[in-house]
């Protein structure tokens, strides 16, 4: 019986050997993590990017406690490394994780959390954003804005994508949802904070023609019935809903557009058949098939959300020509170019602008022009048209002066003359020209383009059937990646 106790010494030892060896084999690993870790914040380009393909390819979810530490640094670039590793390496845990990291509150975590739960497509992304407009921390409400145009984003890329032929994948319903959840949420906020000026851009970004026609409805009807402003607006606005601010286009459109910049003697072709839901789509990217040049006017802001720039109704000499002034304080993309989609060639734009004044017909409402002027009163730009097609609705002939234009990093004075068409009752550009006044006073011709009609593209055969035509696809060159 006293011997019995030696038979335990060999289990205790082999059981205390275990748990040394689990132990060094846990600290190694430990700090293998940590060395991961150090790799993937560090400033040198080779060891992060080699940090975050390992943990793609071996994604380990007890590095996500580390993450949400990081996520409190300062560093913009590192937070939003681990942003995007999270939502790429970590899917299914991806909105848990973010919406971890907005409590307890810390600024650069909660920040990079709005913006990282926006590339998740989950119907809750939505109302965690929504909440955080509410921040008192612009930041946060920043971020919470990016996150929304994040799931409108969606959509929107893929239309782009069907457009240039580079893909005929439909937008998911999911996709779809995300839009329409985040697009009654900026709706719903932009009621709250009608001035707020980072909501105002987020809307004027992606508001569509319905919601853009709902607010001309909106201001109207705040307005003082019969008097001067809501008589002219309101006339204003049911001339030319056809062409200014976010028109629902009524068919799709199919075309050759062709450009030439004459400087540098270059040249593209671009191939593009849209369906009409792809048109209003690609319109929040500031691309317009139908204008297709690059333009976006003062008009366009008054048509898109008129609220926000508090027009008044300026009294004139002529009984015949009514007018509309408006501030246009802080907008940035009022421009005007040769191009089509991500490509210009001599786009101009408009900076320091201050004031609009938009001239029409007092009785029919039909446009005449518009002039935009900085704080001094000096005129940057000036948009006239100059002939309509029969009935009214569409403009035959327009031309833009920009005596402010900033092209590239100088600038100079720009004078595009647009003249269009109209395809099975459709509004579409036929030729632009853009001239530069030179030193000497003279103008030059510097971009030229022109837009020919074509048929809609033959379906492509049903698989196992014969193709029927040797151009069954329809589809042309590709014009690359929209940009941001």
């Amino acid at each position: 019986m006293l011997s019995r106790p030696r038979l335990w010494t060999p289990f205790f030892l082999l059981i205390g050997g275990f748990l040394a060896l689990s132990a060094t084999v846990s600290g190694k690993d430990c700090r293998v993590d940590e060395d991961l870790l150090q790799r993937l914040v560090s400033v040198d380009p080779q060891q992060h990017l080699a940090a975050v393909e390992q943990i793609v390819r071996q994604p380990d979810p007890q590095l996500l406690s580390s993450f949400r530490e990081i996520l409190t640094r300062k560093d913009s670039s590192v937070r939003r490394r681990i942003t995007m590793l999270v939502v790429q390496a970590y899917p299914e845990d991806a909105f848990s994780f973010f919406q971890d990291c907005l409590e307890p509150f810390d600024l650069h975590r909660q920040e990079a959390a709005a913006h990282g739960i926006g590339y998740l497509m989950d119907p809750r992304v939505a109302e965690v954003l929504e909440k955080l407009l509410s921040s008192k921390h612009r930041e946060i409400r920043i971020a919470a804005l990016r996150g929304l145009q994040l799931q409108c984003r969606n959509i929107v890329m893929a239309a782009f994508q069907r457009v240039i032929g580079a893909s005929q994948e439909q937008s998911s319903m999911v996709a779809i949802d995300g839009y329409q959840r985040a697009m009654k949420v900026l709706q719903k906020s932009r009621l709250k904070s009608p001035t707020d000026p980072d909501l105002l851009q987020a809307w004027g970004k992606w508001a569509n023609s319905s919601i853009s026609a709902s607010a001309r409805k909106l201001w109207i009807s705040s307005l003082e019935p019969e008097t001067p402003l809501a008589i002219a607006a309101a006339t204003l606005f049911e001339s030319n809903a056809n062409w200014l601010g976010r028109v629902a286009p009524t068919a799709g459109l199919d075309y050759q557009f062709s450009m030439v910049n004459l400087v540098s003697d270059s040249t593209k072709e671009i191939t593009i058949h849209a369906s009409a839901a792809d048109i209003e789509n690609l319109r929040s990217l500031s691309y317009d098939l139908d204008r297709v040049i690059h333009l976006r006017t003062a008009s366009d802001l008054l048509f898109i959300n008129p609220s926000s720039l508090s027009p008044r109704w300026l009294a004139g000499t002529d009984p015949e020509i009514a007018s509309l002034v408006f501030n246009i304080s802080g907008q940035s993309f009022l421009h005007a170019g040769i191009g089509l989609l991500n490509i210009s060639y001599w786009e101009g734009r408009v900076q320091d602008a201050h004031q609009a004044t938009v001239r029409f017909a007092r009785g029919s409402g039909r446009f005449i022009d518009e002039t935009i002027t900085d704080e001094t009163g000096q005129q940057l730009w000036k948009m006239k048209v100059h002939s309509w097609f029969d009935g009214g609705h569409f403009p035959e002939n327009i031309t833009i002066h920009m005596t402010g234009a900033q092209v590239g990093t100088r600038k100079t004075q720009l004078r595009l003359e647009l003249k269009f068409q109209q395809v099975k009752g459709q509004w579409l550009l036929a030729e632009g020209k853009t001239f530069e006044r030179t030193e000497s006073g003279e103008e030059e011709l510097r971009a030229y383009c022109e837009v020919e009609p074509l048929s809609p593209p033959v379906p492509s055969p049903v698989p196992g059937e014969e193709d029927p035509s040797d151009d069954a696809s329809g589809q042309g060159s590709t014009a690359g990646s929209p940009r941001e």
